[in-house]
């Protein structure tokens, strides 16, 4: 069965500190269950990196800070749903989402803004994907 926290079940954290502390336990969560698709180890690892650093940015510069109890109920709720989360593909993608939401909650300067994960290219996936270009999918028949 599934891990089911919900936010209730993680306790808001006092200062910056605490609330790094526990969304870099979610974010490694997200690594090790990203990481259970071979194919995608290289991708999920630059991601998992480009988010811790988001998020040591985002907790400023003294842990100690007290933290607003609204921006910590923010940061314990998004812990809660990374906690929910068992498919792989998910991982992945929270694994750009979540530093993101959680620079957000923290009130972070610069959490308006694209981050190193959100596509300034920190992360290169190895495998791209289908081709999506808008020519033909089969080349045309000769005639």
């Amino acid at each position: 069965m599934p891990d089911t926290a919900s936010a209730s079940d993680i306790p808001p954290a006092a200062t910056r500190g605490a609330a790094l502390a526990a969304a870099l336990v979610a974010l490694e969560r997200l690594d090790e269950v990203g990481e259970s698709i071979e194919d995608e180890w290289s991708y999920v690892t630059a991601l998992a990196e480009a988010g811790r650093s988001r998020l040591r940015t985002a907790a400023g510069v003294d842990p100690a800070t007290p933290l607003d109890p609204d921006r910590a109920v923010a940061v314990a709720a998004a812990c809660a749903e990374i906690a929910r989360i068992v498919d792989p593909h998910r991982a992945i993608d929270w694994l750009s989402t979540f530093p993101a939401v959680v620079e957000l909650a923290l009130g972070a300067p610069d959490a308006s803004g694209p981050g190193p994960a959100t596509g300034s290219g920190s992360a290169v996936r190895s495998d791209p994907g289908p081709a999506t270009g808008s020519g033909p999918a089969t080349p045309p028949a000769a005639g």
